[in-house]
C-alpha cells in the first residue's frame, strides 16, 4: 500500500479518480468510467516536512467505500491503515462518507475528476466544511515509480515486443489493419498480457501520417509504410510501443525519414539523466529535425509519463518549465515525422536509474522490412 501524506491546509482529502484508488489502496473494481468506489484520506498531524507542501503535514489514514458487488475484492484489502465500509445500497455510501468527514473542517478533493453534480452533492452533505479543490497531489506520487512498479512495466513491455516479433512473419500484403490489430492483441494475451493499455493503432500507407490514427479496413499495398502504436498491460501497469516497418523496399525517403527519428530517439535518451529538465529532451529533438527542415513535420511532445495509465506525468514537451526528471521516473520517448505519404514514429519507454535513462526491453536495432 503506497503512503500519502498531506499538506497542513488539509483534513483530509476525497480520492475518486479509480487509479488514484488503486495507487493508494489497491482496490481496483470493474469499470474506469463509472463512481464505484471513493477513498476517503485522513491524517494525524506530524511536524515531518514533505517536499512541495509547506507546514506541518499530517500521515493519512484511508477508509475505502464501496458497493457490496465489490465486497469480497474490497474485504481482503481490510488492514490497520485502511478501512473498508460496503454500502448495500446509494444512500449508505454518503452515510459513510458523512461519518468518515464529520469531523473533518478542511476537506480536499480532486478538482480534475469530481463533477460539479458531486461537488454540489459533498457540500450539501456536509454544510459548513471548507472543501479545497486540489490538483496532482497523488499523481505526483505516482511519478516516482518502485521496484516493482518498474518490473511490472517493463514486463508488460517486454510482452509487447515480443507480440510484435511474432506478428511480423504472419503479416502479408492484402490484410487490413484491423485483421493486423487483431491477431497482434491475441498474441499479446497468450504472452501473458491481463488486457490492452489503450486501443491498438495500426496504420498504414498514408493512414500512418496520422498520429492518432484510427485502424481501419484499408488493405496493406507493396511500397506502405506500416506503423504500429499498441501496449499490453500486466499487473494493472501499461506498456506503451510505437514501431515503423515497411512492406517492401523502402523508397530512399522513407528510409532517410527512418533514420532522422531513429537517430533524434537516440539522441534523447542520451541526454536524460537524473536533474534534467523535462523539456530539454523534446529540443534535443527538434533541434536535430531542424537541422533538417523537419521540425515542421514533428507534430506532438515528446513522451509522457506511464505506469496505472498509459499517459501520466511526467510530460516531455517543448514548454520550458521546472520539471526535473529524476530517479524512478518511467515514461516514453517517441519522435516522430509525418507527411501526406505517411509517417514513422518510434517510441521506447525508458526509466531513470542511478542517474541515467534506461530502456525497458530493447531498441529496435534498424530498419525493417516485411
Amino acid at each position: 500500500m503506497n503512503k500519502l501524506t498531506l499538506a497542513s491546509n488539509l483534513d483530509a482529502l476525497i480520492v475518486t479518480n479509480s487509479y488514484n484508488i488503486l495507487y493508494l489502496s489497491g482496490f481496483k473494481g470493474i469499470s474506469d468510467t463509472e463512481r464505484e468506489a471513493v477513498l476517503v484520506a485522513k491524517g494525524s498531524k506530524s511536524s515531518k516536512s514533505v517536499k512541495g507542501f509547506k507546514g506541518n503535514t499530517t500521515r493519512s489514514n484511508l477508509v475505502l467505500i464501496t458497493a457490496r458487488l465489490y465486497q469480497t475484492e474490497a474485504n481482503k484489502l481490510k488492514s490497520a491503515k485502511l478501512d473498508v465500509k460496503i454500502a448495500s445500497e446509494r444512500d449508505q455510501t454518503q452515510k459513510f462518507l458523512f461519518e468518515a468527514l464529520k469531523n473533518s473542517q478542511k476537506i480536499g478533493f480532486e478538482k480534475d475528476n469530481l463533477t460539479v453534480g458531486e461537488y454540489e452533492k459533498y457540500k450539501n452533505l456536509l454544510p459548513g466544511k471548507d472543501f479545497i479543490a486540489c490538483e496532482n497531489i497523488i499523481e505526483n506520487l505516482r511519478q516516482i515509480k518502485t521496484k516493482e512498479e518498474i518490473a511490472k512495466i517493463e514486463k508488460a513491455q517486454i510482452i509487447s515486443q515480443k507480440a510484435l516479433e511474432s506478428l511480423l512473419p504472419t503479416i502479408s500484403v492484402g490484410q487490413t489493419e484491423l485483421e493486423i490489430a487483431k491477431k497482434l492483441e491475441s498474441i499479446m494475451r497468450s504472452l501473458g498480457s491481463q488486457g490492452l493499455a489503450f486501443g491498438t493503432i495500426i496504420a498504414s500507407g498514408p493512414n500512418s501520417g496520422i498520429p492518432h490514427h484510427t485502424t481501419s479496413d484499408r488493405r496493406l499495398t507493396i511500397n506502405d509504410t506500416l506503423l504500429f502504436d499498441f501496449g499490453a498491460k500486466y499487473q494493472n501497469y501499461c506498456a506503451d510501443l510505437s514501431r515503423t516497418v515497411f512492406v517492401g523496399k523502402p523508397t530512399d525517403r522513407q528510409a532517410n525519414i527512418y533514420n532522422h527519428v531513429a537517430h533524434a530517439q537516440k539522441a534523447a535518451i542520451a541526454k536524460i539523466g537524473h536533474g534534467t529538465k523535462s523539456h530539454e529532451p523534446f529540443h534535443t529533438v527538434n533541434d536535430i529535425f531542424k537541422e533538417n527542415s523537419l521540425e515542421q513535420y514533428f507534430l506532438h511532445g515528446l513522451g509522457h509519463g506511464i505506469g496505472l495509465e498509459v499517459h501520466e506525468l511526467p510530460y516531455l514537451r517543448s514548454k520550458a518549465n521546472d520539471t526535473q526528471l529524476t530517479n524512478g521516473m518511467v515514461f516514453s520517448v517517441e519522435p516522430g515525422l509525418y507527411f501526406p505519404w505517411g509517417g514513422v514514429r518510434i517510441e521506447d519507454l525508458v526509466v531513470v536509474e542511478n542517474g541515467k535513462a534506461n530502456v525497458l526491453g530493447k531498441m529496435q536495432d534498424a530498419l525493417v522490412i516485411i
